[in-house]
């Protein structure tokens, strides 16, 4: 779909709907696609979305898939690579803040195609580095494309999806990060034994580029975004009665009506990308030091994101039904459960793999499961105005705790060993539960739409 495309879906929905007896009047097309069935225009848009998402994971995660590669190829430390992890992480929470920012004024579609094109730049060049310092430029600049993709995926999706599906659909879209990490651990698995890590990279870098240019063919604009920001006035005049006037301001995030659960969403996506990073960058190198190979490393790391694919798009299903607050302090408490279970019980030198396995789907699942979810959350909180203002600072600030996922999962496991790992899961998910918990604006259970039209023309 392209701008054409978005006019004629605005338009047949239009005329879809019953017009007031003695004449026209404005229709807010938000509450129309909102009482409207989810489509598959819609569901299409989602699909592809989520394919930049799932691009987006793959991207993110490779430099830890390659970390235990890179190290016995160069010969540096865990503590000389945790600096690299760490700088993507800066680009990342600038690149959110920026890219959200971008979404509300320049478009969610701008500003989602010029994101996954730095990034795969960025990660295509990766292949051909020779020193760690040029690997932290690109990380640092592949970051930032990265961060601020997300922000305009959620905020896109969002705004095409009826509210009643909403929350899974944003789910879904956010839940290709994890499902991006299964896709990477299965070619990392195949790629690194035989090929080595700068292939994993040049494959990482040139499919998004690819993606990109079709994209840019077919993805069409947010509807609600042109009609907010004013796009041809004369029939956004005829088809809706509301203020076009409104502009995304970063301190709208915290005035007193909503400082409270901007907070609480703040520490939680912080604690929660303290876990989720402390994984994709130093699962594989705490598989590797217990013994396991490159290939068994690569396909933890693919477990613990298919856990969190799977308890995502449940958790987004039961979001839904139940409100988010239920599912999302669950998955959260398991995740804590999970990671202290295996603290006490790390698994002895010479455990088979498999046996490692089981855990660690149910702890991505749980940890993948509430960020993926947050973002859901995150969108719900704010309006279409500040939305992509809202989700990106959100999880610009949760970039905190990621970027110290680098330096503090080299010291705990430097300083603990593998169980460290399991340390710092349970004490984020701990911290994060107790976020979701203070919080008050959580989303209610979608109540069943009988008579759409009737919906929106107040009949």
């Amino acid at each position: 779909m392209d701008d054409r495309a978005t006019d004629s879906f605005v338009r047949v929905h239009t005329r879809s709907s019953i017009s007031a007896p003695g004449g026209d009047r404005g229709i807010d097309v938000a509450a129309l696609i909102d009482a409207a069935p989810w489509n598959l225009r819609q569901k299409l848009l989602l699909v592809a979305v989520g394919c930049a998402i799932l691009l987006d994971g793959f991207d993110n995660q490779s430099l830890g898939l390659a970390a235990p590669a890179i190290i016995h190829e160069w010969g540096v430390s865990k503590e000389t690579l945790a600096p690299i992890l760490a700088v993507g992480q800066v680009g990342m929470m600038i690149g959110t803040a920026f890219g959200g920012l971008a979404g509300d004024r320049l478009g969610r579609k701008v500003a989602l195609l010029s994101s996954v094109l730095i990034f795969a730049l960025a990660t295509a060049l990766m292949s051909i580095v020779g020193s760690v310092q040029v690997l932290g430029v690109l990380r640092l600049a592949a970051g930032f494309g990265l961060g601020g993709a997300l922000p305009n995926a959620a905020a896109l999706v969002a705004e095409y999806t009826p509210a009643r599906s909403r929350s899974f659909a944003v789910t879904a879209t956010i839940v290709c990060v994890p499902l991006g990490g299964v896709l990477g651990g299965l070619i990392a698995a195949t790629l690194l034994p035989v090929y080595g890590w700068r292939t994993l990279f040049a494959v990482a870098g040139l499919a998004p580029l690819l993606l990109a240019a079709i994209l840019g063919l077919t993805l069409p604009e947010s509807a609600r975004f042109l009609l907010v920001r004013g796009a041809d006035a004369g029939r956004v005049r005829r088809m809706l009665e509301r203020d076009a006037d409104h502009r995304g301001h970063f301190l709208e995030l915290l005035v007193p009506a909503r400082r409270h659960d901007t907070l609480a969403l703040w520490m939680a996506f912080a604690f929660c990308l303290l876990a989720i990073y402390a994984a994709f960058s130093w699962l594989p190198t705490m598989l590797a030091e217990s013994g396991y190979g490159l290939s068994a490393s690569s396909t933890g790391l693919m477990t613990f994101n298919l856990g969190g694919v799977i308890a995502a798009l449940a958790g987004g299903w039961l979001i839904g039904r139940m409100g988010s607050k239920p599912p999302m302090l669950a998955m959260a408490a398991v995740g804590a459960a999970v990671g202290g279970a295996m603290f006490f019980w790390h698994p002895p030198a010479g455990t088979p793999v498999s046996a490692v396995l089981l855990p660690l789907a149910l702890l991505g699942g749980c940890v993948n499961g509430v960020q993926t979810t947050l973002y859901a959350l995150a969108a719900h909180l704010y309006p279409v105005s500040i939305r992509s203002t809202g989700v990106g600072a959100a999880s610009s600030v949760g970039r905190i705790g990621a970027i110290s996922s680098a330096v503090v999962g080299a010291a705990m496991l430097t300083a603990l060993g593998p169980a460290g790992f399991y340390v710092l899961m349970t004490a984020a998910m701990l911290v994060t539960a107790a976020a979701l918990l203070v919080l008050r604006q959580h989303v209610q259970p979608a109540a069943p739409i009988s008579n759409p039209i009737a919906a929106v023309s107040g009949d």
